[in-house]
């Protein structure tokens, strides 16, 4: 509906029949079934009036008609009278309704259109052959019914409409019967009259909800505070004492403070000698007893003093604060102060303390207070002391995580936590630094056979198979060792050097363990000089991009190139995006290489045919920084490329945290006109899940299951399995890697859409895009048997 007609819906209804409440909520319902409730408390006199009007038309004008058809007219509204009336009387009878459904609105609505329409129905037979006295009595009649209907229908603005607009439609069209000047005047008179009873009606149907509504909350509100003193009542943790002179106790909380009563005894003049009792000489705080027995003597004010009490149920706090009291002679009578129960603030202090020194999750100690060890360690300077720095991160743990939820994370945490204890000794150290990365200050172990020793029992020990929940999960672990006497001489190098072995165990196999080496560190410098470099190489011009055809199995041409980005180094020359993405992601310009890329694209993109489209990859971070959707929307504006011809690809690794912000960019994307292609599928945190939470447009195969198509029986059936998923999902399917005709029939048998790889063309330069277009028309021997194997597959 358009802005005015929703202003004149307003103005005719006052507002929606829910007045901005959602209809399916449970104040919608409430605000329903008090506006049927203040119908049928005036219900009664109401239709006692209108009984009465039926009354005086009928005896009035049943000769002015023929008595059978006004009779019936009378005997319709009478029955709709009585049934009024029943309705009433069993609505009170069932007592206050708490809620009502939409349909009450609509039994309403109906009501008032049938009493209105039969009364709108008296004017036209009765007026035009009434003599003019008797139109003063149908008028005023009619004037009376409208101002009623208002007053008793004005909660529910639709039947007090509908009732309104009959009973003036009536009156307007017996008025035109007899088209006199008088009866234009009374046509005129009784449409303001109408206008401005709508208008008032509608005014007390707002104040009405409002009121109600305002009510509602005023009911919650109070409601609330009753719970809150209710719980303060039940659960008060402060209270009033009071020492009198010889020494007894009266405590608002004397089963909590049951244990303290002899301590407080001692405290007054009849023991001086500092006899605290035997009992509870080690489990009360001696130093606070000492300070109240000080106050008392001197007869001092005290505050927030703290006494601590052992007993069955565990440790106990207790603030006190007092102050000496006078008799009425001015004798010193004891004292009198407030107790305050402070032992959940005291096991938050102690559980902060703890959290301080230790992981939350597992027990272990964290990475500030293994670092704090280390370094202890390096200052005690024992020159014949042989310690190692273990570094581990588990391995397959993101999986279980993506897979089975952070609950069961968490559960694998902790047995990996326990397994890692049992085979080091007691004074060894054994952290969590972080998500799934654990370390272990080993004192027992500082020679290289020792540490190899121990990592072997490690990697088995961590690498058998978990059961958790009845789920048996596999995961495993890398590490890195660095030793003490080689390897550094403070906390953080130490720990540095194992990070930089546990990079090399990762990064040839993982499942294993590195001890550090030396030249370990130039490969670190190699990275941080490759960062350097990579920070100016867009400025300087270095990157640019590179487009791989992607072909159509049914038309059998190119029907759009992925946008691939290159790195050509002043001194290296070409670097492998495997090598220089990763390192872009690490440093957070991801985001601002991503939109160059974007833009580059788009802008080569609309010089080509309108045929073909063009694909970009995106980064996780991308979508991170919250300005996606709109940079999206800028470079297209800005390059001209219709949204339809931009297709974004992304991996299922996009989807492991933020999910729904994710979704939300997305979908946003898609409401645009843009293709969203899922890359990579079939490796990875492949799951269906993804496939439902988003109406995707293509998926494209890892090259990795199409070069095992043709020799292993098992990726041939997991490609098949996705194909038929990808069409019965209404997905086109894209397979990478393609590079025999072999493959072709196979991929064609199983009804793959598009293909890309070598077979069709590597990754063309800008300058080269022009030729492999015109190329692409003419017959070529390759392209003429693609044709014939798609034809015969």
């Amino acid at each position: 509906m358009s802005k005015s007609g929703k202003n004149i819906s307003k103005w005719i209804f006052g507002y929606n029949s829910d007045f901005g409440l959602d209809p399916e909520s449970s104040d919608a319902g409430r605000l329903r079934a008090c506006q049927m409730a203040a119908i049928v408390n005036t219900s009664v006199l109401t239709i006692l009036a209108k009984l009465t009007c039926v009354f005086v038309v009928y005896f009035t004008f049943r000769d002015s008609l023929s008595g059978w058809l006004l009779g019936y007219w009378a005997f319709a509204l009478c029955v709709f009278g009585a049934l009024g009336l029943i309705h009433a009387y069993q609505s009170k009878a069932r007592g206050l309704i708490l809620t009502a459904s939409p349909r009450a609105y609509v039994k309403a609505i109906n009501a008032a259109a049938c009493s209105g329409g039969l009364w709108a129905v008296m004017p036209i037979m009765l007026y035009p052959n009434i003599s003019v006295e008797e139109r003063v009595i149908i008028i005023a009649i009619m004037s009376g019914l409208m101002g009623g209907g208002v007053l008793s229908l004005n909660t529910v603005p639709k039947a007090m409409f509908v009732w309104l607009f009959l009973l003036t439609s009536g009156s307007v069209v017996a008025l035109l019967q007899n088209p006199t000047p008088v009866n234009y005047m009374l046509l005129c008179l009784l449409v303001v009259y109408a206008i401005a009873l709508l208008r008032a009606g509608n005014t007390m149907a707002s104040t009405f909800a409002k009121n109600t509504i305002a009510g509602f909350e005023l009911s919650r509100q109070k409601d609330t505070i009753n719970v809150l003193l209710k719980d303060f009542a039940e659960n008060a943790h402060d209270w009033l004492w009071e020492i009198n002179k010889i020494g007894m106790v009266s405590i608002g909380k004397e089963d909590f403070l049951r244990s303290l009563k002899a301590e407080f005894n001692t405290i007054s003049p009849g023991d001086q000698r500092g006899n605290y009792g035997t009992e509870h000489h080690q489990t009360l705080n001696m130093r606070s007893l000492d300070e109240l027995r000080n106050y008392y003597n001197a007869h001092k004010s005290f505050r927030d003093i703290v006494i601590s009490s052992f007993g069955s149920e565990g440790a106990k706090w207790v603030s006190l604060s007092g102050k000496p009291i006078y008799n009425d002679k001015n004798e010193f009578a004891g004292f009198r102060g407030v107790a305050s129960d402070i032992t959940d603030k005291k096991k938050s202090e102690e559980r902060i303390a703890y959290l301080a020194h230790n992981d939350a999750l597992t027990g272990l100690v964290n990475r500030a207070n293994f670092s704090r060890a280390l370094d202890d360690l390096l200052q005690a300077n024992e020159a014949n002391l042989d310690w190692s720095v273990f570094y581990l991160d588990l391995d397959g743990f993101k999986a279980v995580n993506d897979t089975h939820g952070h609950s069961m994370g968490d559960n694998l945490l902790l047995e990996v936590a326990k397994r890692l204890k049992r085979p080091v000794s007691d004074k060894d150290i054994v952290a969590r630094l972080g998500g799934d990365e654990f370390a272990i200050l080993c004192k027992s172990a500082g020679s290289i056979q020792s540490v190899s020793t121990l990592a072997e029992v490690l990697l088995k020990e961590v690498g058998k198979p978990y059961n958790i929940n009845e789920k048996l999960l596999d995961i495993g672990v890398s590490i890195g060792i660095a030793l003490r006497n080689s390897d550094g001489s403070d906390a953080h190098t130490l720990l540095n050097n194992a990070d930089l072995a546990l990079y090399r165990a990762k990064a040839e196999g993982r499942g294993t363990f590195r001890l550090y080496e030396h030249q370990m560190d130039e490969i670190v410098k190699e990275r941080r000089s490759l960062e350097g470099d990579l920070k100016k190489a867009l400025k300087n011009g270095e990157l640019s991009l590179c487009y791989q055809p992607l072909i159509s199995a049914r038309e059998t041409k190119t029907v759009s190139f992925e946008a691939l980005a290159r790195w050509t180094h002043p001194e290296r020359g070409s670097i492998s995006p495997a090598d220089f993405i990763p390192i872009a992601e690490a440093m957070g310009i991801i985001t601002e290489i991503g939109e160059w890329v974007l833009r580059e694209a788009c802008q080569e993109a609309s010089n080509w045919p309108d045929t073909i489209s063009v694909a970009v990859n995106l980064s996780p971070q991308q979508f991170q920084s919250g300005e996606l959707v709109e940079t999206v929307s800028r470079v297209l504006d800005e390059t001209g490329l219709p949204p339809k011809r931009l297709e974004l690809e992304i991996t299922e690794s996009l989807f492991i945290e933020n999910t729904d912000q994710v979704m939300q960019s997305l979908n946003a994307l898609k409401e645009m006109g843009v293709s969203i292609s899922l890359d990579d599928f079939g490796t990875g945190y492949s799951s269906l899940s993804y496939l439902l939470k988003f109406p995707f447009d293509k998926l494209k195969i890892d090259r990795s299951l199409v070069n095992s198509i043709s020799h292993d029986e098992n990726a041939k059936n997991v490609l098949e399995a996705i194909t038929k998923l990808a069409s019965i999902m209404k997905l086109t399917v894209t397979a990478e890697g393609v590079e025999s005709l072999e493959q072709i029939k196979i991929l064609l048998n199983m009804h793959c859409t598009h293909f890309q790889g070598f077979l069709f063309g590597k990754p063309l330069k800008r300058d080269e895009l022009s030729a492999f277009l015109i190329q692409e028309t003419i017959p070529k021997p390759d392209a003429m048997e693609f044709s014939e194997t798609r034809k015969t597959a």
